[in-house]
């Protein structure tokens, strides 16, 4: 039977495990039998459809040795570019990742903060200015959660412009957070949601678009799931897999389109109606985790396991700590809620941690010091001009530690340890072939 017609029956059906793992040889004969690039190309674009729909058979690939093939053919078909863009997804579908492009691995890491996203995308205007890099040149792992995940995805995968994105806020401030109290009141008592979701979507519908390329970077989206059992669970949006083996701390899948993550990531409980996805409702990551930088530290360690960490940045959208103490009575039911949720969306926890474990040369916090308290849906011009003078004070105050950043950033890999590489490439090729 054609594997064209086994593609659309397999589409019409729900295999279980044995079915699927039978489906896999059967794409993984049509590979070993396709003698044009035009044949390969189509035998692993219903591959790469079928490892999307069960994850799990990427372990067959490797068992049958498949990805030392592939890596073959990526070399022999080199000019090919609808099969290279096709195989790339392959290897980042069954967890295969390309050694790191500079002397270790870079990671970027951006909060949630709503609006107040313009903060890190200052930042990492003057990381390009300085580097004559582009962002998804500068960094192999790019994590972000809430308005960090839309950052992640638009600057990574997308290929947006700082000043792109800088536009896209100013449309979020003023499309998706223009409300008249009273319809907001009605809605929050409706659906949950304070703001327009339906707008909020369609602006991600039309961002966001899907891009399977040499360049890109791994990037992943940070959500909260809440129908898990008794307490939020935080779940990660990849555009990768991991080998069969490597298993990472927290659930997640590569399974999903760009807009759906970066949606769900951003479902800020409140502001946006949460988001439900195969039976499972997701709310926004910073619930769980608002800086998530320990989770791109973990998967980069997972992807890259015998690579050191060249740069791990980490970028805040600001932080406000009133001077005022408070009387010494109790306090009211309204300000336990309140610190209560800033203690659950804290994202300097995490940065002490990683402040500790990690060298000084190697680790990079920036998260300004703000001059009054800018909610993530503020959207009036005074306030976000002067969120802007803040960031600017901050990053000319800060500029001898922009320097060492932007300088350990653009260390390239030696000869030395490309030769490494290709040696190393070479003995893992034939240690499959033996195994």
């Amino acid at each position: 039977m054609d594997f064209y017609v086994i593609l659309l029956i397999c589409r019409q059906l729900v295999l279980n495990r044995k079915q699927a793992e039978e489906m896999t040889c059967v794409f993984i004969d049509s590979l070993r039998l396709a003698s044009t690039p035009e044949a390969l190309t189509d035998c692993i674009e219903a591959l790469n459809e079928h490892l999307i729909h069960y994850p799990s058979c990427k372990a067959i690939i490797w068992k049958e040795k498949i990805a030392v093939s592939m890596l073959r053919q990526r070399k022999n078909y080199k000019h090919n570019q609808e099969l290279q863009t096709a195989l790339r997804e392959t290897l980042a579908l069954i967890g295969y990742a390309d050694p790191v492009k500079g002397c270790g691995i870079r990671v970027l890491s951006i909060d949630g903060g709503g609006t107040r996203g313009v903060v890190p995308l200052q930042i990492l205007k003057l990381l390009e200015d300085q580097t004559g890099k582009k962002i998804h040149q500068l960094f192999d792992y790019i994590c972000g959660v809430s308005t960090g995940a839309v950052l992640a995805f638009m600057l990574g995968l997308a290929r947006f412009s700082i000043e792109e994105c800088a536009d896209m806020y100013r449309r979020f401030g003023s499309e998706v957070f223009r409300q008249n109290p009273l319809v907001g009141t009605v809605k929050m008592g409706w659906s949950h949601s304070y703001y327009n979701t339906e707008t909020w979507e369609t602006i991600l519908r039309v961002l966001i678009k899907t891009a399977r390329d040499f360049f890109s970077p791994k990037v992943s989206a940070v959500s909260t799931v809440v129908n898990w059992g008794t307490s939020p669970k935080a779940f990660v949006f990849r555009n990768y897999n991991h080998k069969p083996g490597s298993l990472s701390r927290y659930a997640g899948g590569s399974g999903y389109q760009m807009w759906q993550a970066v949606r769900a990531s951003s479902a800020a409980p409140g502001y946006f109606q949460e988001f439900t996805l195969e039976n499972d409702i997701h709310q926004d990551g910073g619930i769980t985790l608002n800086n998530p930088c320990a989770v791109a530290v973990h998967e980069s360690h997972l992807l890259w396991p015998n690579q050191d960490f060249q740069c791990v940045l980490s970028l805040g959208t600001g932080r406000y700590d009133s001077a005022k103490k408070g009387p010494a009575t109790s306090t009211s039911l309204r300000a336990k809620i309140s610190n209560l949720i800033c203690s659950a969306t804290d994202t300097e926890g995490v940065h002490t941690l990683l402040d500790d474990l990690l060298a000084p040369d190697v680790y990079f916090r920036f998260n300004p010091m703000l001059s009054s308290d800018v909610s993530l849906d503020e959207n009036r011009p005074q306030a976000l001009d002067q969120l802007h003078r803040d960031t600017q004070n901050y990053l000319e105050r800060n500029q001898p530690k922009l320097a060492r950043l932007c300088l350990v950033l653009s260390a390239e890999r030696s000869v030395i340890r490309r030769t490494k590489d290709w040696f190393s490439e070479r003995a893992w090729e034939m240690k499959q072939r033996l195994m």
